[in-house]
C-alpha cells in the first residue's frame, strides 16, 4: 500500500468521479483506476461501486476512507515535524476568521509574513460552525471565532478576550449623541445586519425573537467590510462585536442595555500535532490583542 494510491482514493471518494480525481491529482484516469483497484486487491473489499460513470463509496470505502484520512494527515505532520527540527518554518498556515477578526489580525499576518518568508499564509474567512467542520476535516490549521455555542472535543480552544455586542452608527447619525440604548428601542432603528448564516446574526436574532421584537431589517451583507463602510456614509445602524469596530474612527458604538451582550472569543486547533508556524502564530497574536 503506498501514500499515492491512498491519495488518489480519497480524492475520489471525495469528488465521486473517476475522471476528475485523475485531474485533480495529474494522473491519467487508467493510472488512477488501475491504482485503486490494487488497492481494492490488497484490501479484499470493493472501495467503490461503479454505474457507468458514476461511482458511490462501498460500506468498506466509508469505513477505509476515515483510516486513509488519518494516515496522510500523520505522514504531513511527520513531514513537518521535521522542518521545524530544521527550524525552517516553511510550507503553509491555514487560518480561518470570522468578521470579527478582519482588522485585527492584519498587522499580525503582515510582520509574521515577513519574519518567516518561507510560509505561505492562506486566510480564509466563513462562519463559525463552517470553519468549525473545516478545522475537523484538517482543511484548515488554526480557526478564530467568536462562538456562543459549546466547543468540544476533539476540537481545542484557547481564550482569546471577551467583546459586547455593541450598535454601532456614523458619528454624523441621529444617534451617535448617545452613549447607550435600551435594546427594545433598536426596533424603531433601521438596520443593517450581517447575512443570515454568521454566529453574530443567529445571537441577534435571538434576542430579537426572545423580546417579541420585529426589527427593520433593511440590508443584510455578508460582507462586514462593506457593512460597516455602508454605516458610515449613510443614517443606517447595524449591531456588531465592539472589537470589529476597531480602526473604524468615523463610527460610534453605543452600548446596548436590557440584554446579554458578552461575547467570547477563542482559537481552536484540533488534538494532536501542531505545526511551529501555528504555535508562534498563537503566541504573536495573543500579544497583539
Amino acid at each position: 500500500m503506498e501514500i499515492y494510491q491512498l491519495q488518489y482514493f480519497i480524492k475520489t471518494a471525495e469528488v465521486l468521479h473517476f475522471t476528475k480525481a485523475a485531474e485533480l491529482c495529474f494522473v491519467t484516469q487508467s493510472g488512477l483506476s488501475q491504482q485503486i483497484k490494487k488497492l481494492e486487491e490488497e484490501l479484499g473489499m470493493p472501495l467503490f461501486v461503479r454505474i457507468g460513470k458514476k461511482v458511490q463509496l462501498t460500506e468498506a470505502g466509508s469505513v477505509f476512507l476515515i483510516h486513509a484520512k488519518q494516515v496522510i494527515e500523520n505522514v504531513q505532520n511527520g513531514k513537518q515535524a521535521i522542518d521545524d527540527l530544521n527550524e525552517m518554518i516553511g510550507g503553509e498556515l491555514r487560518l480561518g476568521v470570522t468578521y470579527i477578526f478582519g482588522l485585527l489580525i492584519l498587522p499580525v499576518i503582515n510582520s509574521f509574513a515577513k519574519r518567516y518568508q518561507h510560509l505561505k499564509i492562506v486566510v480564509e474567512y466563513g462562519t463559525t460552525e463552517a470553519l468549525e467542520q473545516k478545522l475537523m476535516k484538517n482543511e484548515l490549521d488554526l480557526v478564530l471565532v467568536i462562538s456562543s455555542h459549546e466547543i468540544g472535543l476533539p476540537i481545542q480552544k484557547v481564550p482569546l478576550f471577551t467583546s459586547q455586542m455593541v450598535m454601532a452608527v456614523s458619528k454624523s447619525h441621529s444617534l451617535a449623541n448617545l452613549d447607550k440604548i435600551a435594546f427594545k428601542k433598536i426596533e424603531e432603528v433601521p438596520l443593517i445586519l450581517p447575512g443570515k448564516g454568521s454566529n453574530s446574526r443567529e445571537f441577534v436574532e435571538g434576542l430579537f425573537l426572545k423580546h417579541n421584537m420585529k426589527p427593520k431589517i433593511a440590508i443584510e451583507l455578508n460582507s462586514i467590510h462593506a457593512l460597516l463602510q455602508m454605516v458610515e456614509n449613510s443614517d443606517w445602524a447595524t449591531i456588531v462585536a465592539e472589537k470589529a469596530l476597531k480602526g473604524w474612527d468615523n463610527l460610534k458604538s453605543i452600548a446596548i442595555t436590557g440584554v446579554p451582550t458578552k461575547r467570547d472569543s477563542f482559537m481552536l486547533t484540533m488534538g494532536g500535532y501542531q505545526k511551529k508556524a501555528v504555535k508562534l502564530f498563537m503566541e504573536e497574536f495573543r500579544k497583539s490583542i
